[in-house]
């Protein structure tokens, strides 16, 4: 009698085999690591930044940042923005993805970053996109990372307002993450 017949381990009343029992481990072992990639999220939010304010009890402007998906793979463009406020590093935003972050009331200069393939050259750029806003104190905001395909030029994005119901549109098929699970937009 061998070791998988002792185990009991029989499917249509036979035996499997130890090759056949290794192949179905890896499988579900496989199945089980990709189900968990799609669980991580690659926003992320700095709260060390002189920005953010962590005490909710204090004066704060709820501002969320919007990062839609993209009609075509964009290669470097895809990858993390960086949101940048006052120039200090602020978020990490990922594609499809958005995340709310609690802000000190006041005007602020919003910078985002990717890289981009700069066509004909062939080289990888940095480019970026700065605007003015100011956030009041108990007011909802909503920043959109909206994507300009330069084409040879590259890609970049540009920071833009939304109404709620702009942004409620804007989200429906992407994830919050961090604060955004808790407050999605969907429940305003």
């Amino acid at each position: 009698m061998n070791a998988v017949h002792c185990l009991g381990l029989r499917f249509g009343g036979q035996v499997l085999k130890q090759s056949k029992l290794i192949s179905l481990f890896i499988l579900l072992l496989s199945a089980t690591l990709l189900s968990g990639c799609s669980l991580l999220r690659v926003s992320q939010v700095d709260h060390a930044h002189d920005l953010v304010q962590a005490e909710q009890s204090r004066p704060h402007a709820k501002v969320y940042f919007i990062r839609p998906k993209t009609e075509h793979v964009a290669g470097y463009a895809d990858n993390a923005l960086d949101v940048a406020l006052d120039g200090e590093d602020l978020i990490k935003l990922g594609k499809a993805e958005y995340i709310l972050v609690y802000l000190k009331p006041r005007d602020v200069t919003i910078t985002l970053r990717n890289r981009t393939q700069v066509r004909g050259r062939w080289e990888v750029a940095e480019m970026s996109q700065s605007r003015q806003f100011s956030f009041k104190a108990d007011e909802t905001y909503f920043i959109q990372a909206r994507m300009f395909d330069g084409e040879f030029r590259g890609a970049r994005f540009i920071p833009e307002a939304l109404s709620l119901f702009d942004a409620r549109n804007a989200v429906r098929y992407l994830v919050p993450v961090g604060l955004a699970r808790q407050h999605p937009i969907s429940k305003l």
